[in-house]
């Protein structure tokens, strides 16, 4: 809609429990960057600490970069309520499990390149 483009890295998973029940946990730095906007994010999912601590545990930081000015944090669970805070100190709140299910469109195979699935 705006002609924006975004530059994005993605989190490392790893298999944990792999001799009882498996799961995958989602570890690492996410770096987003949109030239034309300015902006960009910094978004860390952290692992679980061997001993306490919560799954699923993530905190982001969005930044606009020609004045160098933090515009939002946020910290919660991927999985469960993150909540955003503001520079203007404004806070709102997700609960992702409430959000409604969007399913996935996918190209017909015959009008997929050959590096896609």
């Amino acid at each position: 809609e705006h002609g924006e483009e975004y530059i994005f890295t993605l989190p490392c998973a790893y298999a944990r429990s792999i001799l009882t029940i498996p799961w995958v946990e989602l570890g690492g730095k996410v770096n987003i960057h949109c030239a034309k906007s300015g902006y960009s994010a910094t978004v860390t999912f952290h692992t679980k600490p061997f001993y306490g601590g919560k799954l699923h545990r993530v905190t982001a930081e969005v930044k606009h970069n020609p004045t160098n000015t933090i515009v939002c944090k946020a910290q919660g669970e991927w999985n469960g309520i993150l909540e955003f805070t503001y520079s203007n100190g404004e806070t709102k709140v997700i609960d992702t499990t409430k959000l409604p299910i969007i399913r996935k469109k996918i190209r017909p195979i015959s009008k997929q390149g050959p590096f896609e699935s």
